[in-house]
């Protein structure tokens, strides 16, 4: 095996330092095989995707000790390569290394026995048109039975038998190296990858894709746009990792769920590249994943949306992602859902915003304590892409009760806590008064995470509950008297905590919209400790409230 890769390697170095060698099209062919070949080399094996996952009992389960522990060699050897990848890929010409602009799945297979004019248009049909969730081919003029079509003669590019041109081959295998944003426990950094890895593969995407003269490892706009069109022609063998085996069933079984909204269909894996690409597995879904989000979040917006057809290709790799059973991948799916829905507007999501909701639910519902963070997120971030901003909204309505209903139900799992005070106030805030029937659901969790452990979870929910009763004010009255006794707790309590200043400043904020909003309702509680034994460390708060001018209300003639 190691003599194996030193011949496939050293070449590719030796061409890379000489890129004027030749210009004819054996060159070109052989610097093409040099980049699939450094690809296929540095693609994360599946021993090291396992035993580097975390929160995964199924990949624990098969995880090598060995593998784990090599992990930072593999991640060195694949730095090196990278970077001799993206010396061969400047060797190229734009053209040769630059993404096409229509995909292969899209294009006539037939163009070798028969030729079309350029002003050529596609034959009317009968059938109906195909909506937006599917993938409309372009299709040529209707060929003989007996007319043999040849599989490999058209390609992505322009060139014949490529059916993944080189630059999406290229953005595939960096996008499994370089770091992306953290997200309630999905790691920045793949656990097969080290920082030196992914500072190569961003400079590789840069190097090959952005302009000439840029000459940083910050992408431009010319690389994001040309990792957008890599983005929509991977699409097929992101979709292929990605699916999931069929479930066994009894006899009779329904074989979907008819509660849930249906799923648009994925693009098709051409079949030349089913004996290339990788076979479905749990580890090549965790890959896959993890270059989905990648792509997704160094391709942003606007460029997803205005390319042609991303969107749709790029949905039902999100919808398999967060469907799949196992954890890491659903995880990994739910954070390219939250890039997903930042980067596109809500006309582009108007056809796929009841299948991502029903995707987004479903994870939330079944979420494992290591995923709810990414679930929470994106079932949050996607109600409020989808949905219009309307307070009495029902899809906005929904999510929050959903949110609310594991706040109450889970609410003492640290990583619920955790995830539900970062992600719910952006829902409150849009719902504003319509939350006011749900105040005794959210008090009651709140109030208890005001004395959690985690001084993130405290400050969080006494920030959440300032923003709950400056929503809700004309409701607070009622819920004055019931809030005193935690928030007193809380800040004579705060000692004990690292973060006891921004605690307190928390909980001095809350007191004061609780003192305007519910007025002498809530004066007369905190006045009734002045006449009982008041802890030392209670005195600011209490002097606090004292300073703050008194509550007019206006009469009327």
């Amino acid at each position: 095996g190691g003599l194996g890769r030193s011949w496939l390697v050293e070449p590719m170095v030796q061409l890379a330092e000489n890129p004027d060698v030749a210009s004819d099209g054996t060159s070109l062919t052989y610097r093409r095989n040099a980049v699939r070949a450094l690809a296929e080399l540095i693609e994360p094996s599946a021993a090291a995707v396992s035993s580097t996952a975390r929160g995964d009992p199924a990949l624990a389960l098969v995880a090598d000790p060995t593998a784990a522990a090599s992990a930072s060699q593999d991640a060195a050897l694949a730095c090196e390569r990278l970077e001799r990848m993206t010396l061969t890929l400047e060797s190229l010409s734009v053209k040769e290394r630059y993404p096409p602009r229509r995909y292969q799945d899209a294009l006539p297979r037939d163009t070798s026995s028969r030729s079309f004019p350029d002003d050529s248009t596609p034959p009317p049909t009968t059938s109906r048109k195909a909506l937006i969730v599917e993938i409309e081919d372009v299709t040529s003029a209707s060929v003989e039975d007996n007319t043999e079509v040849p599989l490999g003669a058209t390609s992505t590019s322009g060139r014949d038998d490529e059916y993944l041109s080189i630059a999406s081959t290229s953005a595939l295998t960096a996008a499994a190296y370089v770091s992306g944003a953290e997200l309630h426990g999905v790691d920045a950094l793949p656990g097969w990858s080290s920082p030196a890895a992914a500072t190569a593969a961003r400079a590789l995407l840069q190097r090959a894709f952005g302009a000439a003269t840029q000459h940083t490892d910050a992408l431009d706009e010319q690389a994001r746009e040309n990792l957008a069109r890599c983005l929509g022609e991977s699409a097929p063998v992101l979709a292929h990792c990605l699916a999931n085996e069929p479930e066994p069933r009894w006899g009779g079984e329904a074989e979907h769920d008819g509660r849930r909204e249906p799923r648009p269909p994925a693009p098709e894996l051409p079949p030349e590249l089913a004996g290339v690409v990788q076979p479905a597995s749990a580890e090549s879904a965790l890959v896959a994943a993890t270059r989905l989000r990648r792509l997704i979040e160094m391709v942003g917006y606007p460029w997803i949306g205005r390319n042609e057809n991303v969107v749709a290709r790029v949905v039902p790799c999100v919808l398999r992602a967060m469907d799949h059973k196992n954890a890491s991948v659903r995880r990994e799916g739910c954070a390219a859902l939250v890039a997903f829905v930042a980067s596109v507007t809500r006309t582009e999501l108007r056809w796929h915003g009841a299948a991502l909701l029903d995707a987004a639910s479903s994870t939330l519902s079944a979420s494992s304590p290591e995923v709810f963070g990414a679930a929470a997120a994106a079932h949050v971030r996607t109600a409020l892409a989808v949905c219009p901003d309307d307070t009495r909204d029902p899809g906005l309505t929904a999510a929050f009760t959903a949110i609310l209903e594991a706040a109450n139900s889970r609410g003492h799992e640290p990583e619920v806590a955790a995830a539900w005070v970062v992600e719910a106030p952006a829902l409150i805030a849009a719902l504003k008064l319509s939350v006011a029937s749900h105040l005794d659901k959210i008090f009651t969790p709140l109030l208890s995470w005001l004395h959690a452990r985690d001084d993130a979870v405290a400050c969080g929910a006494a920030s959440c509950l300032e923003l709950t009763c400056k929503m809700t004010w004309p409701r607070i009255p009622g819920h004055a008297a019931s809030l005193w006794p935690d928030v007193a707790r809380a800040y004579a309590e705060a000692d004990a905590r690292g973060a006891a200043d921004e605690l307190r400043t928390q909980l001095k904020n809350l007191a004061a919209v609780l003192q305007l909003a519910a007025g002498d309702a809530f004066e007369e509680v905190w006045c009734r400790s002045k006449n009982e034994p008041v802890p030392s460390e209670l005195e600011p708060l209490i002097a606090y409230l004292e300073s703050l001018p008194a509550r007019v209300v206006s009469g009327s003639k």
